[in-house]
């Protein structure tokens, strides 16, 4: 149910709240007084002529006096789009205002939210009145009663599906209709009607123009790679057999694994392919390794009690070097299990070679099936470690200039909208190639990245945006607001609450979704982002929304 305020010139305030409630100052309304939006279109239309279908029509006679009493606000906040219209405001007559209220963060209308209407003027606080049901989301119509001519200043307090504030200052009340004055209030044919209802039906939005920091990009395809010293493969030392019965639980392919652990068995084979026995080379080795350092020991006895010379001890030494090298270039990456096994060392066959992860990583190749015979050298496991990783742009060769300067940058991967910042994941540009791939025709850079948190695959496909120049300061809006036509850009400016005014522009640097405005456009100004091909069509139609506009 409507309610109406009446604002008294007592210096005590009239207050209403709620649906129903009145003080004894107040005018009451039966079922005739519950007032809809079509009485602010017919009081408007008996008072001047005005006829509020779609088009916005002031219809009135060539010549004819126009009354300039009536208001149409447009205001933005952080939070609400406030598009309120009312009538000549004339002391003792009932006026009807109709306040649009819109959410920002999505467009919608404003509904289930209790709004109340604060009316103050120099002389204090006048009244006020709450209303929390609309018969139409979004739209709110305070019935008001003005005892006094002047200067009215209405504060609108939303709290509901916002918590806001809006203020409206210097609402102007006559004394009669004589007071209002006259004048010829040309409408712009170039604006564009598109209602309310309309911008709440659709997904909706706009943006203000503001100026920005952009960066001039160049644009690459680009792929997550290992990074060449955080990766590593498992050979096998020496000619051999990975027998199915040893090798039951094989890591396979994207498992994690860490240093020292067991990666496969390899039975050494008897003899090579070039004859070798490799198995009695690392006992050889073994063997070779143990005779030295007990020489070594015998020698430092002796040089202390002064039995031998010290190029004798010298001698000693150099041996034990030689036979410890042998011996860990074999035994790096593999280790002996002879816990199963009897007569450890006395041949070949009793041994079994254990090769072992070399560092903390992720399996991304394997070679080899169980089963197989492998050369002394052979290519058994890739691992990487994915904790930091390569991006590989690979720029094309037009834009090698641009990249001279070639700073941060930040990327997309296939399948996944996130914009990842180069900065987020502490990259740092560590290879800019100095020639051109002749293939490919493109110049690479090379990304380190800190891949700890966000695990990117590696192989992965990617688009790069490099950063070259920044402007800062350019007017700049969402590059969706853009709208190509015959190979110039126009928008769509948000004039007022249900007017728009088509208006080209010219573009300059692009970044990340915005745009640069270098003419066409001034900072405050609000344009359409999200449908404004819905605008478009507007300005196209000859004839008023089907659904019609009344208040």
């Amino acid at each position: 149910m409507k309610q109406l305020i009446t604002l008294i010139i007592f210096s005590t305030s009239l207050v209403m709240t709620g649906c129903g409630g009145a003080s004894e100052k107040s005018h009451m309304h039966g079922e005739e007084g519950d007032h809809t939006h079509e009485q602010l279109a017919e009081q408007t239309q008996e008072d001047h002529g005005h006829s509020h279908n779609g088009e916005s029509n002031h219809e009135h006679q060539e010549g004819e006096p126009h009354l300039e009493g009536a208001g149409v606000i447009t205001q933005w906040t952080d939070k609400t789009e406030l598009f309120m219209e009312y009538p000549e405001l004339i002391v003792g007559r009932e006026a009807t205002f109709a306040v649009h209220l819109t959410r920002l963060s999505d467009f919608q209308p404003i509904s289930e939210s209790e709004v109340q209407f604060v009316f103050s003027s120099g002389r204090g606080n006048e009244g006020s009145l709450t209303e929390t049901e609309v018969q139409i989301p979004g739209i709110y119509g305070p019935d008001v009663i003005f005892d006094r001519s002047g200067r009215y200043d209405l504060t609108i307090i939303i709290q509901g599906m916002v918590n806001d504030t809006l203020q409206v200052n210097g609402i102007p009340v006559y004394n009669s209709v004589d007071e209002v004055p006259h004048g010829h209030a040309e409408e712009d044919p170039n604006l564009i009607t598109f209602l309310k209802e309309q911008q709440w039906d659709i997904p909706f939005a706009t943006q203000e123009v503001q100026k920005r920091t952009l960066t001039q990009t160049v644009d690459a395809t680009g792929e997550i790679m290992a990074a060449k010293n955080s990766q590593a493969v498992v050979s096998a030392p020496f000619s051999g057999i990975i027998l199915s019965s040893q090798n039951s639980n094989l890591p396979v392919v994207g498992q994690q694994i860490s240093k020292g652990s067991s990666m496969a068995v390899l039975n050494p084979a008897i003899q090579s392919g070039g004859g070798n026995n490799y198995a009695q080379q690392f006992i050889n080795a073994q063997s070779e390794l143990e005779l030295a350092k007990t020489n070594l020991d015998r020698s430092k006895r002796l040089y202390k009690k002064e039995a031998i010379p010290q190029t004798e001890l010298q001698k000693a030494r150099i041996k034990y070097r030689q036979a410890l090298t042998r011996y860990q270039t074999i035994n790096e990456v593999i280790q002996i299990d002879t816990t199963a096994i009897h007569g450890y060392g006395e041949s070949a066959k009793s041994y079994r070679f254990e090769l072992n992860a070399p560092i903390d990583g992720t399996i991304v190749e394997s070679f080899f099936t169980p089963g197989m015979q492998v050369e002394a050298g052979q290519p058994l496991y890739r691992i990487a470690d994915a904790s930091k990783v390569w991006l590989k742009a690979n720029v094309p060769a037009a834009h090698q200039s641009r990249i001279a300067n070639a700073g941060q940058a930040a990327f997309r991967v296939q399948g996944d909208d996130r914009l990842y910042e180069m900065s987020e994941l502490d990259g740092r540009l560590i290879s800019r190639a100095n020639s051109i791939d002749p293939q490919s025709r493109t110049l690479p850079l090379i990304y380190e990245l800190d891949n700890t948190k966000n695990g990117l695959p590696l192989g992965m496909f990617s688009t790069v945006h490099i950063n070259t120049d920044t402007k800062e300061n350019v007017m700049a809006i969402p590059q969706s607001a853009l709208i190509e036509e015959e190979g110039n850009y126009n928008v769509y400016v948000h004039v007022a609450g249900e007017s728009f005014r088509k208006q080209r522009v010219t573009t300059g640097i692009e970044h990340r979704g915005w745009v640069e405005i270098t003419s066409g456009l001034q900072g405050g100004e609000h344009v359409v982002t999200e449908n404004a091909y819905q605008v478009k069509l507007a300005s196209l139609s000859s004839e008023a929304p089907s659904h019609g506009h009344t208040h």
